[in-house]
Order: structure tokens, then sequence, then C-alpha cells
């Protein structure tokens, strides 16, 4: 892939033009554009199907996927996707590696990437820039960085 990533540190931080947006809003898809369905990838189970619940409470559409692998077949197979919130930490192909795969083969895609710990060397002197919150996240957090 051309490029590596840079993360845009955002933790419980509201992005540029996101301040209209109310976190309480059960539509998350009011509105050309805005995020409808999203795909959370989660090595850990009980995380991802944390984050289900939360994003669905919301009035989401969510996929769980348990890998980055599991989760670009999902992709392949789902237009209606237009966001993924992933872990950044996991087996085999990490958060960082399947941002940088969507963001090739699937442009429109919104991203969101999370983590408890995260490797400072692993986010320096990125090209690409993608949307970032720490764990533990508060669903506020997530649904103005989707809606930014």
């Amino acid at each position: 892939m051309v490029g590596t990533p840079h993360v845009r540190w955002l933790s419980n931080a509201v992005p540029p033009g996101a301040m209209g947006a109310r976190a309480d809003e059960k539509d998350a898809g009011a509105g050309a554009g805005l995020v409808r369905k999203v795909l959370v990838v989660d090595d850990e189970a009980d995380l991802a199907d944390l984050a289900d619940a939360l994003l669905t409470s919301r009035g989401l559409d969510v996929v769980v996927a348990n890998s980055a692998m599991e989760a670009l077949r999902i992709l392949e197979g789902d237009s209606d996707i237009d966001a993924v919130f992933s872990d950044i930490m996991m087996p085999g192909m990490n958060g960082l590696q399947l941002a940088d795969a969507v963001s090739e083969f699937f442009p429109r895609i919104k991203i969101v990437l999370t983590s408890g710990f995260t490797v400072p060397g692993m986010l320096a002197d990125r090209e690409r820039s993608y949307l970032f919150t720490t764990k533990p996240y508060r669903i506020e957090t997530i649904m103005k960085l989707l809606r930014s």
C-alpha cells in the first residue's frame, strides 16, 4: 500500500464541525451522507458486542467482525456499510492496516479507530489521518466522530 496512516488523536474531543450534533439524538442517519450502518471490528467478542449494543441503541444498524480479515470480507459483500469502528490492537492484520485497506478499496467509508493502549511509534509519522478515541470510550464520543 502507498503511504502509511496517521492517527488524529481525538480522545473524548469533538472534531471540527461536530459541535452542532447532539450526542443524544437517536437518528444518526438523518440527512445526506451521514452514517447509518457501522461495521464494528474487535477481536475481543465481549467488547464488540458492547459496541454493537451501544451503537444499536443510538439507531444505527451494526455488523460485527472479530478480525480485520473478516471485516474485509463483510465489506466486499455489504455496500450499505457507511463506517468502520475498529480496535487497533488485534492479532494478524491490526486496525491501522485494516484502516489502510478500507481507505484504499472502500474510500467512501468513514473510519474511526480505538485502543486501550497504543505504541506511540506505531502512530507517529503517518501519511494518512484517521479519527481516534481511547478505550474506555463514551458512546457520545463515538457518535460525534461518526457524525463529523
